[in-house]
């Protein structure tokens, strides 16, 4: 009898050392742990991925003959972690495949001759180019690119920090009006301390830190030159940084009062980004699984840059196939099973300030006038570069990338570029989508 109380007690005591075990390794990482542990799991390239030579030049400008390469598989070029999708279920996309919609007309009051889907496909004018409607694949090809390579998806990546951030307040974990001191500790006492979050989304935080200023590429003191090293876009500097990425854009000053002018810049991106993270205690690519990746339905994991210091490419740095970006976008209609935005976030978008999105400075924000001259360009807003009059989306990104949203037509227009040469015939699809949206079959 002893023997066995004897037993039972061991069992007992060892059944609770083992719950205490089990608690002890089921203890949530802490924010530094988990980008530590993505870190560690990125795909470093080696010089066996590479298939061609990625000079500097080509960083810069965005174009070159080797820059297709270079943008359909960037992973072979920079370190990025993986976004997984996990065990869920693909969204299919039924084929309605139009065989007139490729020969319709397009123009724009930028674009002064008169082109076609089908003559931007047949010139290589983009890498890929798909449009949903009626949730519904209705034209898709692929004139320099596999439909399975991860492209790059440039300044389009920022929609995807939007969408997280508009997660976040409506979880209560944030709000847009709250000043970004009351979130990072590193901007407490600093001219940017009571620049609001929705400030930022809008791009008026007035950072002294313009992407557009001559030398911001060019320039190693300039702080956006940094902002690009501190993202492996540019080699790290050996042994490090003297100081992290938002203490440099703490340190950076504002060039004007926050609210008087829109100036884009992805400084403001990267500061929404480390928000995010601190507010929920998660990596970027584990926000984008969580609130986007496992829900869209996606076919392939995505990927995003990663620093060796933890700084994500969450402001332009995202790789995808073209058709998890048309599910990505199909997610903001009535088409999608699930949908990935609140009404309030929807709401959100479509409010803006039309004398800040005329207030706007720099080449880019100049050529974007232009290109939707006539055609009901409204304001930008949450990261989205054009709201138009009809409640359309789109936003751009470097090299000529695009993503078209059209809730109340239920259309989506996804497209992936490269800039060959100097004629910047990539850009045509950006100048021309919103005359792509407006044809008349898009509005039955």
């Amino acid at each position: 009898m002893l023997n066995s109380k004897v037993s039972l007690n061991a069992i007992i005591i060892f059944c609770l050392l083992l719950l205490v075990g089990c608690k002890q390794q089921a203890k949530e990482l802490t924010l530094e742990e988990k980008i530590t542990l993505a870190v560690e799991s990125r795909k470093i390239p080696t010089s066996k991925d590479h298939k061609v030579s990625f000079t500097l030049p080509e960083s810069l400008i965005g174009r070159g003959p080797q820059i297709t390469e270079v943008f359909s598989h960037m992973e072979n070029y920079i370190p990025t972690v993986l976004i997984e999708k996990g065990n869920t279920k693909t969204t299919k996309l039924p084929e309605n495949i139009s065989h007139t919609l490729g020969q319709e007309i397009l123009t724009s009051a930028f674009f002064e001759e008169e082109t076609s889907l089908d003559q931007i496909c047949d010139e290589k004018q983009v890498n890929g180019v798909i449009i949903l409607h009626k949730g519904q694949v209705v034209y898709e090809r692929y004139p320099e690119m596999k439909p399975f390579d991860k492209h790059f998806l440039g300044s389009v990546s920022k929609t995807f920090l939007g969408t997280i951030i508009a997660h976040l307040a409506d979880e209560g974990k944030l709000n847009e009006q709250d000043p970004i001191g009351q979130y990072l500790t590193e901007f407490k006492g600093k001219p940017l301390e009571n620049v609001t979050i929705e400030n930022l989304l809008r791009m008026t935080s007035g950072i002294n830190c313009r992407e557009s200023d001559k030398g911001s590429y060019t320039d190693p003191n300039h702080c956006f030159y940094k902002l690009l090293q501190h993202s492996a876009v540019y080699t790290e500097p050996n042994p490090g940084f003297e100081e992290s990425l938002i203490e440099l854009l703490a340190n950076s000053g504002k060039i004007e009062p926050a609210e008087q002018t829109y100036d884009y810049t992805s400084a403001n991106s990267v500061i929404l980004t480390t928000i995010a993270e601190r507010v929920s205690s998660k990596p970027f690519h584990q926000l984008v699984e969580e609130y986007i990746w496992t829900k869209i339905g996606a076919e392939d994991d995505a990927r995003v840059t990663l620093s060796s210091t933890g700084v994500a490419g969450s402001y332009g740095l995202m790789l995808m196939r073209l058709r998890d970006l048309a599910r990505y976008g199909l997610a903001f209609t009535d088409d999608a099973t699930t949908k990935i935005a609140s009404e309030r976030y929807i709401n959100q978008i479509h409010t803006g300030d039309r004398a800040l999105f005329r207030s706007e400075r720099g080449t880019d924000q100049h050529l974007r006038k232009k290109y939707y001259e006539g055609q009901g360009a409204d304001f930008q807003s949450y990261h989205w570069d054009v709201i138009f009059e009809d409640g359309d989306i789109f936003k751009e990104g470097f090299g000529g990338q695009g993503l078209y949203v059209s809730p109340s037509k239920r259309l989506i227009i996804g497209f992936f570029s490269a800039g060959k040469d100097k004629t910047n015939n990539n850009r045509n699809m950006i100048s021309l989508v919103r005359s792509l949206a407006l044809l008349e079959q898009f509005k039955e």
